[in-house]
């Protein structure tokens, strides 16, 4: 092994290859690697930024667990309301996982402004109400809890019905009680954009109390209760435990339940990546072995003579393993350095934007930790040394005196 590591440093050391006629094709595998890295990590942080991105957005709307009563089980409407709720509540604020729980109620209505109006979703929230989703989503000044008369809405949704804010918006509910509608008026203190349209152009965020008056519920009835988690790595698990924590006949549903779609859409994200690592790795793999080949082809001297000298097969093997791990490293170094730096101005500028309408997000995001980078590097650095004990099997193939007869 000592053999192997002088003979491999001085030729690193001389740089001879640059000169060679080996050295185009060696600088081609060196880029190969880089180019290889570069897509390999735009792919990762990416592809992850925006499974976290779009995951994070869809549980700031309603939490990642939602209990309600069974009656509302098959829709996002909660007009049966859950009976001793602050029970519940306290009961799943007691578990290690819990981070927040809001109470919180979904009605259908109309929204009617002059000649204009549209269907809505009336989402009823209180002062347990995470705050969160204005400070990601709001460009309004205030950021406060909406009162039993005021209303949030989207910038599309008020746009289209030609509102400002501060303006009184008339909203109608269907009733049981009578054939005409409950009218309810509010007064517009804020605006949003998700970036989801189905959001964008379906919900308005106002006082629970509101829905409350509209069917008679009393205080400690609500329409269901949103849980926020600390760690949303196993959301079945966690509804689980929330499900065995009250005492009661519920529908207990995580995010993945409520929004397949959007869960399932995401989940090809870690397809695409996995195929773009495997393709990177191949492609960089055999660019090396071709320059590993060239090398082997162009030292056939080096090689009779170490032999004659006595030195093992393994050993001339291992000294151009090394060569090449010192090759997949320049590709891997000018790689990272290349592919971190556009995540890091990605990340900062923003620069490449997306359609919301499409994908959810303005810009695309960028997410990537110190662990992924390192197992990236180090299983593209295995992969590519494996694929090289392919070619250095053919100095076994060679022998010395007709190694010794190319360029006396």
């Amino acid at each position: 092994m000592r053999f192997s590591w002088f003979i491999a440093r001085r030729i690193i050391g001389q740089r001879a290859y640059k000169s060679s006629v080996s050295g185009p094709i060696i600088r081609i595998g060196i880029i190969a690697i880089a180019l290889g890295v570069i897509t390999m990590l735009i792919a990762l942080g990416t592809g992850v930024g925006m499974q976290k991105n779009i995951g994070d957005k869809v549980a700031s709307f309603s939490g990642h667990i939602r209990v309600s009563a069974l009656e509302n089980s098959q829709g996002i409407q909660t007009q049966k309301p859950l009976d001793a709720a602050g029970i519940m509540r306290n009961n799943i604020l007691k578990l290690p996982n819990t981070k927040a729980v809001q109470s919180v109620a979904y009605v259908p209505g109309v929204v009617l402004y002059k000649d204009a109006f549209d269907g809505i979703v009336f989402k009823g929230i209180d002062s347990s109400f995470q705050v969160e989703f204005f400070s990601f989503f709001a460009t309004a000044d205030s950021l406060s809890i909406p009162t039993a008369d005021q209303l949030w809405m989207s910038h599309k949704l008020a746009q289209k019905l030609s509102l400002q804010l501060g303006e009184r918006v008339p909203l109608y509910f269907a009733s049981d009680a009578s054939t005409l509608p409950k009218r309810r008026t509010c007064t517009l203190v804020g605006l949003f954009t998700t970036g989801f349209a189905d959001y964008d152009e379906t919900y308005v965020l106002g006082h629970i109390d509101l829905v409350r008056s509209l069917y008679k519920w009393d205080n400690t009835q609500t329409g269901a209760l949103e849980v926020f988690l600390k760690d949303d790595s196993d959301l079945k698990a966690a509804s689980d435990l929330v499900y065995d924590s009250i005492d009661a006949l519920i529908d207990v549903q995580h995010i993945e339940e409520q929004f397949p779609e959007i869960f399932n859409w995401i989940r090809l994200f870690s397809t695409n990546i996995s195929l773009i690592i495997i393709i990177m790795i191949v492609v960089g793999g055999v660019n090396m072995i071709t320059a590993i080949l060239v090398l082997i082809l162009e030292q056939t001297q080096l090689i009779g003579i170490t032999r004659v000298l006595g030195a093992p097969i393994i050993s001339i093997q291992r000294l151009f393993l090394i060569q090449g791990a010192y090759l997949i490293g320049v590709g891997l170094f000018w790689g990272n350095i290349i592919g971190l730096g556009l995540l890091f101005v990605q990340h900062k500028t923003g620069i490449i934007s997306l359609d919301p309408a499409t994908y959810y997000v303005h810009e695309v995001p960028v997410y990537i930790d110190v662990a992924t980078v390192l197992w990236l590097n180090t299983l593209t650095m295995i992969m590519c040394l494996v694929l090289l004990i392919l070619p250095s099997m053919i100095i076994s193939r060679i022998p010395p005196t007709q190694a010794l007869k190319i360029n006396p």
